[in-house]
This record gives C-alpha cells, sequence and structure tokens, in this order.
C-alpha cells in the first residue's frame, strides 16, 4: 500500500506534465473512443448522454492542448498544409472562398434562426426551434471562445485565408457544422431510418466539404479537428433534448403542438 502512493503519484506527474506527447495523446484518445462507443451502447438516454458529451469533451481537451502545446498532434499539421498549397487552382480557391464565406458565424445564426421560424409556423413545438437555434448559437460562441484561449497564432497557421482571419475560425465551422447537423436531426424526427440515414449522410458530406476548404486554405488539421469536436458536443446535447420532445410525439413532430409541456405555435 505504502508503494501505491507514490506510484499513482508520478503516474499523474507523467499525465499533468507530458500531456502533449504521442504515448499520452493515443491513451488519452483510445479512452475517448472506448467512453463513446459505451454511450452509443448503453441503455438510458440520459447515461448514453453523459459518456457520449464526456468522450467528446476529452477528446477535444487533448487536442487543444496540443494545439496549444505544439504537440505530437500537430505534426501532419504543416506538412498536409503544404500539400495542399502546392495543388493549388483557380477552380478550387473559389469552390473555397464560397465555401467559407458560407459558414461565418452571423451566418450560421441567421440560418438557425431563419429555420426556427419556419418550424414555428408550420406548427412544430417552440422548443423544437429553441433547441436548433440554442445548440448553434453554443457552437458559435464555444468555439470563438475556444480560439480566443488557443490563440490566432498557434490555432490559425494561414497560408491562404481570404475570409477566415484569426480567432474565428473555430466558431465559423463549429457553427456551420452545428447549423447542418441540427437540421438532418430535426428533418427526421419522426421519419423512417432510411431517410434519417440519409440525412445524417448528407450532413456529414457537408461538414467534410466545408471541414475541407479550411484546410485547402491553410487551416490546421488540428484546428479543424477542434472545430468539429466542438459542433459534435453541441450536435449531441441538442439531439438528446430534442430526443425528450419527440418521445412524446409517437404521430411525428407536427402532433406535438397539442401536446401538454409543448408551447404551441402561433397561427
Amino acid at each position: 500500500m505504502s508503494g501505491t502512493v507514490p506510484l499513482v503519484r508520478e503516474m499523474v506527474t507523467e499525465v499533468v506534465t507530458e500531456t502533449a506527447t504521442m504515448e499520452i495523446a493515443l491513451t488519452v484518445l483510445g479512452i475517448a473512443v472506448a467512453v463513446f462507443v459505451a454511450g452509443m451502447v448503453v441503455t438510458g438516454s440520459g447515461q448514453a448522454l453523459g459518456l457520449r458529451t464526456a468522450a467528446l469533451a476529452v477528446a477535444l481537451s487533448i487536442v487543444c492542448v496540443h494545439i496549444r502545446d505544439g504537440g505530437w498532434l500537430t505534426g501532419a499539421d504543416r506538412s498536409l498544409t503544404s500539400v495542399l498549397a502546392a495543388h493549388r487552382s483557380a477552380g478550387l480557391d473559389h469552390l473555397a472562398t464560397v465555401g467559407i464565406a458560407l459558414g461565418a458565424p452571423a451566418g450560421a445564426i441567421a440560418v438557425a434562426a431563419a429555420i426556427g421560424m419556419v418550424l414555428i409556423r408550420r406548427r412544430w413545438p417552440v422548443p423544437v426551434a429553441s433547441i436548433m437555434l440554442g445548440a448553434v448559437m453554443a457552437a458559435v460562441f464555444a468555439g470563438a471562445a475556444l480560439g480566443t484561449v488557443l490563440g490566432p497564432g498557434r490555432a490559425v497557421a494561414g497560408v491562404w485565408q481570404p475570409v477566415d482571419t484569426g480567432n474565428a475560425v473555430l466558431a465559423n465551422l463549429a457553427g456551420t457544422a452545428a447549423v447542418l447537423g441540427m437540421a438532418a436531426v430535426i428533418t427526421g424526427i419522426g421519419r423512417s431510418r432510411t431517410l434519417r440515414t440519409l440525412l445524417a449522410a448528407a450532413a456529414v458530406i457537408g461538414v467534410v466539404a466545408l471541414a475541407s476548404a479550411r484546410l485547402y486554405t491553410g487551416i490546421p488539421l488540428t484546428g479543424v479537428v477542434a472545430g468539429v469536436l466542438v459542433a459534435a458536443i453541441c450536435l449531441t446535447v441538442g439531439h438528446a433534448l430534442l430526443a425528450v420532445f419527440a418521445a412524446r410525439v409517437p404521430s411525428g413532430p407536427r402532433g406535438a403542438a397539442s401536446e401538454p409541456g409543448f408551447v404551441s405555435a402561433a397561427g
């Protein structure tokens, strides 16, 4: 027993002081993946939500530590940026510019608000529209705050950035990814499994396309991954909240307006 305490203290010290090493990164990411998988198979919505959210938060934390300290995970950033910079073309430049412009934080929030208004006018319950907007705003503000903490010099390694500057990178990608994810989730409420799968695939393709546009313009891979993880956390929580409301509406989302506990839509 006397030898256990020093061993534990030594392990904790190593984790704290060598967080940006390969060994710690792979171990932490492996644990995060295992916890996330457990959250996918465990019964009980509360436990599943907690496990998935915790796993994504742990993965985001280790990625951010490596961005901040220039750790092992950032090793591929410069090489990938150089490869993409060497294969630039006018057509891809235009596509990347459009892709990044579509992901502005203000635009993401505006799109979420517009979708919420359309949902309410179509007699969806007001909480659904509120969750949609809340998830997107949380992703934007969390991404902006994280970018500020990491600093533009480390979170962004610009080679060619026609739109994104400074700490806006994480907020841009996180907000846009959250919009796509929440739109797919809401559209799939009460629909068939096949349609929900197609919507999820479309959202993933959209996020990959937007992330690729940022990689093409010189944003480091670790910064892009951090933005996607921020969106994934907000989407996970938003999806869980939507599931609580959808579970009370067996016949589909439009029947929710008359359910107890829902705020009826105007009109």
